[in-house]
């Protein structure tokens, strides 16, 4: 099981070493928030890469949704709120991310959307 309380930068840096810097920089005094850190780091990076041509294919983008996807399957309620809340949510905010995002998900991030789906609306 994946515990919130034992995510850290290296939860981060040990999957995406190309993200270290940005990840240290979001812990600069030395405290590591996840809903923080994985937001700042995570959501724009994954919003640019689904907006792109050829995101289907793009390396890294599947490697975000795979670590998703674990996250979900793996994780204690806290992880699972957090890539409801923090990382799945910013995906509802224009229908081309919503979209193209649908197509990455696996089993466990598909339910957590089906979840979203009932507090909020699709976009259009």
């Amino acid at each position: 099981m994946i515990a919130y309380a034992e995510l850290g930068a290296e939860t981060i840096t040990d999957r995406f070493p190309e993200l270290k810097e940005q990840t240290e920089a979001e812990t600069d005094d030395g405290e590591f928030l996840p809903h923080v850190v994985f937001g700042n780091v995570f959501n724009r990076l994954t919003e640019e890469l689904l907006m792109r041509d050829g995101h289907l294919s793009d390396e890294t983008l599947h490697r975000i949704f795979d670590m998703y996807e674990e996250f979900a399957a793996e994780g204690d309620e806290e992880v699972q709120n957090l890539v409801q809340v923090t990382l799945l949510e910013p995906l509802w905010d224009d229908k081309m991310t919503y979209d193209r995002a649908e197509k990455l998900l696996g089993e466990h991030t598909r339910e957590l959307w089906n979840c979203i789906g009932s507090y909020l609306r699709a976009p259009q």
